[in-house]
């Protein structure tokens, strides 16, 4: 089977979107006072789990239709995409936490400090962009 990169252009629009919605969210505010704030905090939140469900679903598509390997857990799929070298295993490995992320808001799993959330997404959302480009680049091999 072969990849569906309508599909795929698809959720990294949406990354695209999220990411420039946090970028903006990012430059407008100091951490105080995003910390202060909390719809600010949570539409943070919100827009990460966005992501990282965005970012999910296209690996899982291309898990499963390029590589015969259907995953189901989200912190299963960024590493397994490490792994089969579908993104660089270190780009894999920074965006790890921010699956760990979205489980933890979902399930409880475990908690993380809004500063360290904060700082976290401060340092490592350009990563997102790097996620896309790194699909881009997988799926144009795949087209070729």
């Amino acid at each position: 089977m072969s990849i569906d990169t309508e599909r795929i252009n698809r959720f990294l629009l949406e990354i695209k979107s999220r990411h420039r919605e946090i970028s903006a969210l990012l430059a407008e505010n100091t951490d105080e006072e995003i910390l202060g704030e909390l719809w600010r905090l949570k539409g943070l939140k919100y827009s990460l789990i966005e992501v990282a469900e965005a970012m999910a679903s296209v690996l899982q598509h291309i898990l499963a239709k390029d590589m015969g390997e259907p995953v189901t857990g989200y912190a299963e799929t960024i590493i397994r995409a490490g792994e089969l070298r579908i993104l660089p295993a270190e780009l894999s490995k920074k965006l790890k936490p921010f699956f760990d992320f979205r489980n933890s808001l979902i399930h409880r799993y475990w908690i993380i400090s809004d500063p360290k959330l904060l700082f976290l997404v401060r340092e490592n959302s350009p990563d997102f962009d790097a996620f896309i480009y790194a699909i881009q680049v997988y799926a144009s091999s795949k087209a070729s």
